[in-house]
């Protein structure tokens, strides 16, 4: 519903802040990207026993609008299939720092304590197959924070997301090409 009010007031780009976000659900995840993409593979899964299975897109994306997308070493699991998916079928140009590596799936089993027990039941890949576990997603456009912009940011929170956050301001700036100039092409990898 968020983005759809957006489309409304005629917005030009969206920047999808990814960053400290360790995940979710692989479904979750997916639904997500569908929102961003039309027609294409998402992730694919291998279980333990060798089985695959492939979400797709459903030809139901809200908006084919420039999107940028921030990563971070706290972007895990869910936001890396999701900021994969975006990155592999070139809908979303990443920007940040590598992204933390969790590759795999899990479940998760209550115990009679009231404690749960996480199961990995399957790895998965991006959608052109790439394992990330342990690994990370690398971003188009690598912006590292240094100690002193992190230590500013964290003393004040109010910072992140404006362009006094380094990373932040190169995503605004990458958006900004992009919607001036629609013609430019993904940006390549460093």
């Amino acid at each position: 519903k968020a983005i759809q009010v957006q489309i409304d007031q005629n917005v030009k780009g969206f920047i999808l802040d990814l960053r400290s976000n360790p995940g979710g659900l692989l479904y979750s995840s997916a639904e997500i990207a569908r929102m961003w993409m039309d027609n294409a593979t998402i992730v694919s899964t291998i279980d333990r026993k060798g089985e695959s299975e492939r979400l797709t897109a459903n030809r139901q994306a809200l908006t084919d609008k420039p999107l940028v997308v921030l990563v971070d070493g706290g972007s895990a699991s869910a936001s890396e299939i999701l900021s994969g998916a975006l990155q592999d079928n070139k809908r979303a140009v990443l920007v940040g720092s590598k992204t933390f590596g969790k590759g795999l799936v899990q479940s998760v089993h209550s115990l009679g304590d009231g404690s749960g027990l996480a199961v990995t039941i399957a790895k998965y890949y991006t959608p052109k197959g790439t394992d990330i576990n342990h690994a990370g997603i690398k971003p188009d456009v690598s912006v590292d924070l240094t100690d002193a912009d992190r230590e500013r940011l964290v003393k004040n929170r109010d910072l992140i997301g404006t362009i006094a956050d380094p990373q932040y301001a190169k995503a605004l700036e990458v958006l900004t090409t992009r919607v001036q100039n629609p013609q430019t092409p993904s940006v390549s990898r460093n």
